[in-house]
């Protein structure tokens, strides 16, 4: 009999990682990750104790994709990177951004939670968003995201006009954030 063979926690969330990419979050199966891996189930099985102890896992390694998609957009407009970040993973990621988005929020809530913070601390450096508070700044977030998740969804969908290019949307997206910020400071009074 040859030795066991092994792997690491990142190797097996990899594997995992391929699946969602291409086949959806729920179609993971800690039967599928060893047919991927060429192995048996027990190597997995030492690294996590069930298939929902790895999609939390899973879900991790997509805020940390989500966190640097946002570090690489840097046009001095925090408000807009992060948009563009957004539209950027649902059109790089699209089977991931369908699920995140579309299934009954059992896999947002937990993105959410955890990318929620960063995102107020981002719109806090942008010099256009100075003055309002935490709340108000999470109501702008609000309205910004439901446009935003409506333009990532018809791009991950292929539901946009064929003419219209990647910069197009992010200009969409950029114009948009100009609209409900202005209308922000006219309502409060700036």
């Amino acid at each position: 009999m040859g030795p066991k063979t092994k792997f690491t926690r990142e190797q097996i969330i990899d594997a995992a990682f391929e699946i969602a990419r291409t086949e959806g979050i729920d179609s993971i199966t800690m039967r599928k990750i060893a047919e991927k891996m060429s192995s048996s189930v027990a190597p997995i099985y030492v690294n996590f104790k069930n298939v929902d102890e790895l999609n939390e896992a899973l879900i991790e390694r997509i805020i940390s994709i989500s966190r640097q998609l946002l570090m690489e957009e840097n046009s001095g407009n925090p408000f807009s990177d992060m948009g563009n970040a957004s539209l950027r993973f649902a059109m790089e990621y699209s089977v991931i951004f369908r699920d995140l988005v579309a299934k009954n929020g059992k896999y947002m809530q937990d993105y959410d939670e955890k990318m929620m913070p960063a995102l107020i601390e981002e719109m806090q450096k942008d010099p256009e968003l100075k003055g309002f508070t935490v709340d108000e700044l999470k109501t702008i977030l609000l309205k910004m995201r439901i446009f935003q998740l409506g333009l990532s969804m018809m791009a991950a969908n292929g539901s946009l006009p064929k003419e219209y290019k990647k910069q197009d949307m992010m200009d969409i997206l950029s114009s948009t954030a100009d609209d409900v910020i202005m209308s922000a400071k006219i309502r409060k009074g700036f």
